[in-house]
């Protein structure tokens, strides 16, 4: 263990909210991580993309929210999309050997692994933290990257060692307890709005 262990984590920010920032800061303590890359993608290939504010728009926000956390980067994942997160963390970790990486995501997102492009190679690619979600618990552990990658799972108490680990591995990391999802407050700006 000498290097210190980066998180990363991607997504659509569509707003960023104080759930984010609590994510960020959740994985950083329980993980023992000496900084996180948040990757703001230009488009999320399983969301719509007519309901996004731009991705200059994104990053300002997502930057905003996370002052005064100083190991903390945000970056463009890409500048156009749709972006799929197999070839982001691939090229991550081929441009840094022997640095401790770990992808760090919401239960929620976990419950809906399997829908994602070349989801067990993204498994194979570096380990995940899962950060547990009011609602979501029981989706991610019963889901079918949780079954399928059971015997990779990571006891809690052994948390701080999973960026150390080889993949594949993951750890569900309980105690946070934040409601904000972006669908949530961009269908409270617009009603109207059906945008997932």
């Amino acid at each position: 263990m000498s290097k210190t262990a980066i998180g990363i984590l991607g997504g659509s920010f569509n707003p960023p909210h104080l759930g984010h920032r609590a994510l960020v800061q959740h994985a950083l303590q329980r993980l023992s991580l000496g900084g996180m890359r948040l990757l703001v993608t230009p488009q999320n290939p399983l969301k719509d993309a007519g309901a996004y504010a731009s991705l200059e728009t994104r990053l300002a926000q997502t930057k905003d929210m996370m002052r005064g956390l100083p190991s903390v980067r945000v970056e463009p994942e890409a500048e156009i999309g749709p972006v799929f997160a197999v070839h982001s963390i691939r090229k991550i970790v081929t441009r840094n050997p022997g640095q401790p990486l770990v992808y760090v995501m919401g239960a929620d997102s976990f419950s809906n692994l399997h829908q994602w492009y070349r989801w067990r190679e993204l498994m194979h690619l570096l380990p995940i933290a899962i950060a547990g979600r009011p609602g979501f618990r029981m989706k991610a552990l019963q889901s079918p990257a949780a079954r399928a990658f059971s015997s990779a799972r990571v006891q809690e108490a052994r948390a701080r060692s999973l960026p150390y680990r080889q993949a594949p591995a993951w750890c569900f990391l309980e105690g946070l307890a934040r409601p904000e999802s972006s669908t949530m407050i961009r269908r409270q700006e617009n009603p109207s709005s059906r945008a997932s």
